[in-house]
């Protein structure tokens, strides 16, 4: 995995929203954002990601902005957020465009949070 130091910049990327709203990393976001990650299938991404929920329900909306990247399609997404309880804000890395985000990370499992 491509390691992001604090004071570096990370990767870009541009990916659309499970509502097909496109969402540009380091343009899009406020403050700081964490990112993690999913597969629908992976059984530690079930596990992980309500989870985080919690968290961030805890945390508020105000210390930090956390975006879900699945590399599932729109559907099958939205129907994991649903089953799962994510409310935060999840777009698609896509497979079929190469997993532009996955890849600019150099991500070789899920999930991955940073």
């Amino acid at each position: 995995m491509t390691h992001v130091n604090a004071g570096q910049t990370a990767p870009g990327f541009s990916l659309k929203g499970l509502e097909g709203k496109s969402f540009r990393w380091r343009t899009d976001e406020k403050g700081p954002v964490r990112g993690g990650v999913l597969k629908i299938s992976c059984p530690v991404c079930q596990f992980t990601f309500p989870f985080l929920q919690r968290l961030i329900s805890a945390m508020g909306t105000a210390a930090v902005t956390f975006l879900g990247i699945s590399q599932d399609d729109a559907k099958a997404t939205a129907s994991f957020a649903r089953e799962y309880g994510a409310t935060f804000p999840i777009v698609l890395d896509e497979k079929e465009k190469g997993y532009p985000a996955s890849n600019a990370y150099g991500l070789t499992s899920v999930p991955t949070i940073s």
